[in-house]
């Protein structure tokens, strides 16, 4: 996921503003939601890219609806905000307009990523159990696309999805037309929902792209105003393209990782945290305590088949050399990447692979 710099210089019209608290009510599962299964899900195999060990071979799924338009709505209700927009929206290394923690400061949108009813169509969609990543900057973390009217004009954005242009309307040109809304990168996270907020009935490109192993980009499909695609971004090169023929071009995305703790986790990382992050220090207790809370998850469940087992057989058994060793190495590397991530990411392989080796060679000791 994304990291921020250089905030946005807010207008002077909203600068040290005070802002009344807004009561909306909780989110309404048979209101704010439409949720409908995605029509095919693709895998890694299909496309020809590598997959991931001990995770499942999905690579992404088509689109499904996962908002109705009032939850869409509500979303965007809080999301464009002035007090949202003046303390989160920002741009950095990668992409020109971010609005990155606002979790701190839309408590509806992020209430909305904790319901229940939104996490079990996550997992529904993807096909495995999945659980909120929850750390700060990835819970509804937001790219915009920067039109004609600049920065500024995204404080112009409402509630209700911009009209779409006519077809035969010949887009406005931007200063940033030669820029990606989010340019290609792996996410520092297992599994991602990315939702399209924008209204997409003549938008022309917007899509999400996917760089395979010979160069090839394949254009995912997108969906309208309210539909989702999940994807397990951090092993897939991806971007977000730039719209035309729209008024705008928002999507929201948050991180998710798998609730069976023997399911690969190896790409819930550190490679696009900076140190410039203000929230940095935050960033990478919440790195150590989800590693540290996988491992506790894979020890337990460890426990558990061996006292089940012993129980329903009436007495011990024999343990193997092939049953134990394989578990403790993944573990010992699950603990160097865990340690390997917090002290040797930053600043050598900030948003770059991992070397080959690097982390079977870190603390040689081990």
């Amino acid at each position: 996921m994304a990291q921020i710099s250089n905030p946005h210089i807010i207008p002077a019209t909203l600068q040290s503003k005070q802002y009344e608290p807004v009561e909306m009510p909780p989110l309404d599962p048979a209101i704010d939601l439409d949720f409908k299964l995605p029509s095919a899900q693709h895998s890694f195999t299909e496309l020809g890219l590598s997959k991931p060990s001990t995770a499942p071979d999905i690579c992404f799924s088509e689109p499904f609806q996962l908002f109705s338009e009032e939850g869409v709505r509500m979303i965007r209700r809080y999301l464009f905000r002035p007090e949202v927009l003046e303390k989160h929206f920002r741009a950095w290394e990668r992409a020109p307009g971010i609005i990155s923690g606002a979790e701190q400061t839309a408590l509806w949108t992020r209430d909305m990523w904790h319901h229940p009813s939104v996490t079990k169509c996550m997992s529904e969609a993807f096909g495995h159990p999945l659980k909120l990543l929850g750390r700060l900057g990835e819970v509804g973390y937001v790219n915009v696309q920067i039109g004609p009217s600049g920065r500024d004009g995204v404080y112009s954005l409402q509630e209700t999805p911009s009209l779409p242009l006519p077809f035969s309307e010949t887009p406005s040109t931007s200063q940033n037309d030669d820029k990606m809304i989010d340019s290609w990168y792996r996410d520092s996270s297992q599994v991602v929902c990315i939702v399209m907020l924008s209204d997409t009935s003549t938008m022309v490109g917007g899509k999400t792209a996917i760089r395979l192993n010979d160069g090839t980009v394949l254009k995912a499909r997108g969906g309208r105003a309210g539909s989702a695609v999940m994807m397990q971004g951090g092993h897939t090169v991806h971007a977000a393209l730039r719209s035309s023929n729209a008024a705008e071009r928002v999507s929201i995305v948050t991180s998710y990782s798998f609730v069976n703790p023997s399911l690969g986790d190896s790409a819930t990382s550190l490679r696009s945290i900076s140190a410039e992050n203000p929230d940095v220090i935050s960033i990478r207790e919440h790195f150590l305590l989800h590693k540290l809370g996988k491992l506790r998850e894979r020890v337990d469940k460890a426990i558990l088949e061996i006292e089940a087992g012993r129980k329903q057989r009436g007495h011990p058994r024999e343990i193997k050399r092939e049953e134990v060793e394989p578990w403790v190495e993944e573990q010992i590397s699950l603990l160097k990447q865990t340690a390997w991530e917090l002290f040797e990411r930053y600043p050598t392989y900030l948003y770059k692979e991992i070397p080959e080796g690097a982390i079977r060679d870190y603390l040689p000791s081990v």
